[in-house]
């Protein structure tokens, strides 16, 4: 049964010209961006708020299983220092009877009727439909290390760290940084027209300080599936993963 959720968005209109420009946030309804499933909660996804990657890229018999949070002391860390905690996952997909899933979810697009959840399923067709250009820009996103909502869970509940929007840290970014946003920003326009959504993971008090240093995880949602492409961490200068 799906739950209307409809006070939870604010719809807003945006026209921007340049595909160059680092985005900013989005709320899961502009469609000059790639569809943001970390901010947009429908019923399809049950009771998680999510949907699950991992063995099920594809959402075809979401099936989560519910995490029992303990009350724990969670150590204070520094989001570089613990970058390698973050558990990675091959490229959660692959091309094998790739138009017998758009086909079997734009059916499902045609029965269902709550407007959010079928928002989120034309999503996933779409990012389903960038994957047939998969092989012609592989050189460039393959060159990403991969995880999920999951593993991103069990980092930010083993320590003292938060997962939100980029847009505060960009005008402190270094120029790494805002150069792997900026060429992701274009290869993922040539591939499908859209921009991409970009998270930092930081500790909580770095949210609320507009001008101090901060040394966050960047990641960017992948216009591949429901996953997550990390892009690096840093603190004077930007530390990629494969470097670790």
């Amino acid at each position: 049964m799906f739950q209307a959720i409809t006070n939870f968005f604010k719809k807003k209109e945006k026209k921007e010209n340049s595909s160059v420009a680092i985005p900013v946030y989005n709320d899961g309804l502009d469609e000059t961006f790639l569809f943001d499933f970390k901010n947009y909660s429908s019923g399809y996804r049950g009771n998680s708020g999510y949907i699950t990657v991992g063995n099920n890229p594809d959402m075809e018999s979401p099936n989560v299983s519910q995490k029992v949070e303990e009350k724990t002391i969670k150590v204070q860390v520094k989001p570089k220092d613990v970058l390698h905690e973050l558990e990675t996952v091959p490229t959660p997909f692959n091309l094998v009877g790739l138009e017998d899933k758009i086909n079997i979810l734009k059916a499902k697009s045609d029965l269902i009727t709550q407007h959010y959840a079928k928002r989120e399923v034309t999503a996933l067709i779409e990012r389903l439909e960038n994957r047939k250009q998969y092989v012609r820009f592989k050189s460039y996103f393959g060159d990403f290390q991969n995880t999920t909502d999951e593993k991103i869970d069990d980092l930010l509940m083993k320590h003292n760290l938060v997962m939100k929007t980029a847009d505060i840290f960009i005008p402190e970014f270094p120029d790494d940084a805002i150069q792997t946003m900026t060429t992701y920003t274009k290869k993922l326009d040539l591939l499908c027209g859209k921009k991409p959504v970009f998270y930092v993971i930081a500790e909580p008090d770095k949210f609320r300080t507009a001008y101090e240093k901060r040394d966050p995880i960047l990641l960017v949602q992948s216009p591949f599936g429901f996953y997550w492409q990390i892009l690096g961490a840093w603190d004077e200068t930007m530390i990629l993963l494969g470097d670790l």
